[in-house]
């Protein structure tokens, strides 16, 4: 299974990202972030061959849409002004989704999600 980290490198994701790296399975740990330098050193710290990185701008919807296609799971650690943009991306891309920061914009959502995934957005927070 793949996982695509979208924030990874950032406060809010980056304690999952590890918690991913430590304990979990997954087969692809990709950090996507818009912070390129920060990403890139997370990836190093980590030192694991399933982690990866690749920049992101969730603000150009069609590309983040293509980079979360194939993932299993978006896990979204960005900003919460940035809810209703990233829902839209994960939705679209067909990947189940848990938002690591909040409430926010994912219910208007949920009836995508269903017929993408079979299963509404996961807020943790």
């Amino acid at each position: 299974m793949k996982v695509f980290c979208l924030g990874g490198a950032g406060r809010i994701c980056r304690e999952a990202v590890l918690d991913l790296v430590e304990y979990s399975d997954f087969d692809e740990i990709t950090i996507g972030d818009f912070n390129e330098a920060l990403g890139r050193e997370l990836v190093n710290e980590l030192n694991d061959p399933r982690v990866n990185f690749v920049k992101v701008n969730v603000m150009n919807h069609d590309e983040t849409v293509e980079q979360m296609r194939g993932y299993d799971i978006v896990m979204d650690g960005t900003t919460i002004t940035l809810n209703g943009i990233s829902t839209a991306c994960i939705a679209e891309a067909g990947c189940h989704g848990i938002n690591l920061n909040g409430f926010g914009a994912e219910d208007e959502f949920s009836e995508i999600f269903k017929k993408m995934t079979g299963q509404q957005f996961r807020v943790l927070g």
